[in-house]
């Protein structure tokens, strides 16, 4: 299929296609892959020479200090083997084998000191190059073979061959000299190629860098929110699609996105209407409950059941008081009215309420108190219980049978914080960031059905953000999880 002049003219590919071509046919083709080529294998042998000369001549330092240092002065041995082995940068590790094939000594080990770890080879050409007593390499040495080892057999003074030396060879020196090769290459033919840069610059910024900049620069307005940041690019090619169909996504995104508010406007008008509108026949429902209690020609079984569902009044009104609580420090319409309050007696409170339940699951609290006393905290009293009511009532719930509670104050630069520990099921790695999303239940992956919509974290995270504080959690699942609490001093 052939592309018309007209489409070949557009295509952001062709351009910038032809102008690498133009570029590596002119600099590459010309001079620079026959120098470069050139320069790298005679650096290249000369490595292999030097490598193999190395490993010839250090063999014997090497292999007497090892006799003479290793076990009874190591640090000298280290000293005079890193000594040795600085002197050719391209041998990058060196092992020193017995003739049975154990590793008793590796380079790598210097750095941390002795090893006292014998391992065996089990390669069973390095075994027979160890056990050889001439020089040999991997692979096998040939015209224009690239070694990458040498074995050299060590020979003590009386001619036994207790073990062999491994010199493992890098050639990264030649790679990192590939860099200077090409610049040396580019500047000799600076003169030549100066046209053809000029030439690719002007035009290259020109018709590409320039207007993927444009489309940059709009892409990143929309992406604050200004939505209605229209990027003019008339390049007749693919970067003036690319701003078109950025254009026609920020629309969407706006339109989108005021659907959204609407809808979360509707969300929280409803979820106010509905809790609000709850209040009335729960607290009916409350009256009647407690004058049936009252009435004392109840049977037993009548009393459980009003029991059960005064119980279940109560559910439905911490329901229905969290989800109020939840659209007011949403909207932020109710102002934070704080008076100075002392902390430890607040949640002692607040274990005491809850400890008919915690009871239930044989749990017992443990207060851990500062050496000094805590200074008072300037908080809203309702609203700071409900969010400790919430975290002390998760650790009861998710906690294990006979567990603990514990509550611990300590005192930091930025204020109070109040820690509370569990002994439960923990929360999994892959759900830690939904602890404190709005209507999400972590515990459903376990075996446990504890009833709740998934707001108490959410709601105690806006009243603590609300005072200025922080919350935050320390879990291991099937060991139980701990929040903590930061909350500032006044002037803090």
């Amino acid at each position: 299929m052939k592309l018309l002049p007209e489409a070949i003219g557009k295509s952001l590919r062709f351009k910038f296609g032809l102008l690498v071509l133009v570029l590596l046919f002119l600099v590459y083709t010309v001079s620079t892959g026959v120098l470069i080529y050139q320069n790298i294998n005679t650096q290249r042998n000369i490595l292999i020479s030097q490598v193999r000369a190395f490993a010839k001549l250090s063999a014997k330092p090497i292999g007497g200090n090892y006799s003479l240092y290793f076990d009874s002065g190591y640090l000298k041995f280290k000293e005079l083997t890193q000594e040795i082995l600085s002197l050719n940068n391209d041998v990058e590790r060196v092992q020193i084998i017995s003739v049975k094939g154990e590793v008793l000594f590796d380079s790598d080990d210097l750095e941390f000191g002795k090893s006292t770890v014998i391992w065996a080879v089990e390669d069973q050409t390095i075994l027979a190059n160890v056990n050889s007593n001439v020089e040999s390499e991997v692979p096998p040495r040939k015209k224009n073979s690239r070694p990458e080892q040498i074995v050299e057999p060590y020979f003590e003074d009386f001619g036994a061959h207790p073990f062999s030396i491994r010199y493992f060879i890098s050639y990264d020196s030649v790679s990192q000299n590939l860099f200077s090769t090409i610049l040396t290459t580019l500047l000799l033919s600076f003169i030549f190629f100066a046209g053809s840069i000029i030439l690719i610059i002007s035009v290259v910024n020109r018709t590409i860098i320039a207007p993927i900049e444009t489309v940059i620069q709009g892409a990143r307005k929309i992406s604050k929110g200004d939505f209605s940041h229209k990027i003019e690019v008339d390049t007749k090619d693919e970067v003036e699609d690319l701003a078109l169909a950025v254009n026609q996504m920020a629309q969407t995104l706006r339109k989108n996105i005021d659907d959204l508010k609407e809808l979360d406007k509707l969300k929280d008008e409803f979820i106010y209407l509905a809790s609000h509108n709850l209040r009335t026949p729960l607290t009916v429902i409350k009256g009647y409950v407690s004058s049936l209690q009252e009435d004392s020609s109840l049977n037993t079984e009548t009393r459980e059941q009003l029991v059960n569902i005064s119980k279940s009044t109560k559910e439905l009104e911490i329901i229905t008081e969290t989800l109020l609580s939840l659209v007011s420090l949403e909207k932020g319409e109710k102002p934070v009215i704080k008076k100075q309050i002392d902390l430890v007696p607040m949640l002692e409170e607040i274990s005491g309420k809850l400890q008919e339940k915690a009871l239930e699951k044989g749990i017992n609290f443990i207060f851990e108190l500062p050496e000094k006393t805590l200074p008072e905290v300037a908080l809203e009293e309702d609203r700071i219980k409900q969010a400790f009511i919430a975290l002390v009532d998760n650790a009861i719930k998710f906690n294990k049978k006979n567990g603990k509670v514990i509550i611990k104050f300590h005192r930091n630069t930025d204020g109070v914080v109040i820690s509370i520990k569990d002994e439960g099921i923990g929360i999994p790695n892959d759900k830690r960031d939904k602890v404190f999303k709005k209507f999400q239940r972590i515990n459903d992956i376990l075996t446990y059905d504890y009833v709740g919509i998934g707001l108490g974290l959410y709601v105690t995270k806006l009243i603590i953000e609300a005072h200025g504080g922080k919350i935050w959690f320390d879990s291991k699942v099937g060991e139980g999880s701990t929040f903590h609490v930061s909350l500032p001093l006044a002037g803090s």
